[in-house]
């Protein structure tokens, strides 16, 4: 079970000018370099995620995915990975794709009504983009998010990944493994297709066209202190960070809550960027929070998860690490590839455990 997967669609008609532009332009820089599978994804593959390529890419691979959503309203028209594309990619796969909702926390007319919109979409989770712009970040504490994401856990969307979303540039403070395939700030510079004076919003289009923003922006940063109260404020919430949401200390400090589970799709892209690195960490994950509180996730279509599989189904400690920490074992494996994730989403075992071991090697 892939517990990462984005269909988003960054073509050029939904950029919200050169801003948009360029995060597409830097997201499959990304691509290119650490996606594992010999030919990468063109521009047109890249920029807009099809039915038949989650087919393709993903169910072939995986016996479920996460569809985790991401609208970036900042920097897209119609937003990237935007909660109604995802419902329709569903549609074309029943039973094969768990839907997301999404809640912005500098947005609280639209977290109104919560508890209807997770029912009737039939939401299994909730992402939550923190602010990346100061005049909009709101701190974990505000009482009204706790009430919002209880009411959502009874509706039944009961998992809330935070710091988790396509991103071409992890936040401040991550570790350097979580920067594998990232542009260089040298080379960071905006690539628009127009000339400023042409610009959407200097020409005077009817189009919703946002603010443009100044350079690549990174992913939303929280407050690990405040993420830790909240998780014991909200006890039946189960709560997701990404393996590179957060510095490595801080990370592990949170494994102190039952209620805090790990995505490790940076640090499964890091091992083969820099894997002493990204393998220590792997090790002290486990260490902390145990295969019951970790998962597989791709980010797809950041990078396609056949060989990820492969390549965790066939990991052992770089040489320096041996003896530091135990090797992954048939069970560890299992919970990680997809026990892990099923339990977290009520889905139950997505296929006999041995059989999928099976059919991954």
């Amino acid at each position: 079970m892939d517990a990462q997967v984005h269909g988003w669609d960054g073509r050029p008609h939904n950029q919200a000018g050169p801003a948009g532009e360029q995060f597409v332009a830097d997201l499959h820089h990304r691509h290119r370099m650490v996606d594992p599978s010999p030919r990468p994804l063109s521009d047109d593959a890249f920029g807009l995620v099809t039915p038949d390529a989650l087919a393709a890419h993903v169910l072939s691979a995986v016996d479920r995915a996460v569809l985790v959503p991401a609208t970036w309203s900042d920097l897209f028209v119609l937003g990237f990975a935007a909660p109604a594309w995802h419902a329709e990619l569903a549609a074309e796969h029943p039973g094969r794709l768990v839907l997301s909702g999404e809640l912005d926390p500098a947005d609280r007319d639209r977290a109104r009504g919560i508890g209807v919109q997770v029912s009737r979409a039939g939401y299994g989770g909730l992402t939550v983009l923190p602010g990346r712009r100061p005049e909009a970040a709101v701190s974990l504490r505000a009482p009204w998010l706790r009430r919002t994401l209880a009411r959502a856990e009874q509706a039944g969307a009961g998992v809330v990944h935070l710091g988790v979303a396509p991103t071409a540039r992890p936040p401040h403070g991550a570790a350097d493994w979580a920067y594998a395939g990232v542009v260089d700030d040298s080379e960071a510079a905006p690539r628009p297709r127009w000339p400023s004076w042409a610009e959407p919003v200097r020409a005077g289009s009817a189009l919703p066209v946002r603010a443009r923003s100044a350079g690549p922006l990174p992913a939303g940063g929280f407050d690990p202190a405040e993420l830790g109260e909240l998780a014991g404020a909200l006890p039946r919430v189960r709560f997701v960070l990404g393996a590179g949401s957060l510095a490595l200390p801080s990370l592990l400090r949170l494994a102190r809550r039952p209620n805090v589970h790990v995505l490790l799709t940076d640090v499964l892209i890091g091992l083969r960027r820099a894997p002493v690195p990204a393998a220590r960490a792997l090790g002290e994950l486990l260490a902390a929070f145990g295969p019951d509180r970790l998962m597989f996730g791709s980010g797809y279509p950041l990078a396609r998860p056949a060989r990820l599989v492969r390549d965790l189904m066939t990991f052992t400690y770089p040489e320096p690490l041996r003896g530091q920490y135990p090797e992954l074992d048939d069970d560890v494996r299992e919970a990680l590839l997809g026990g892990t994730a099923a339990r977290l989403y009520d889905l139950g075992d997505p296929v006999p455990p041995r059989a999928s071991l099976r059919r991954s090697r």
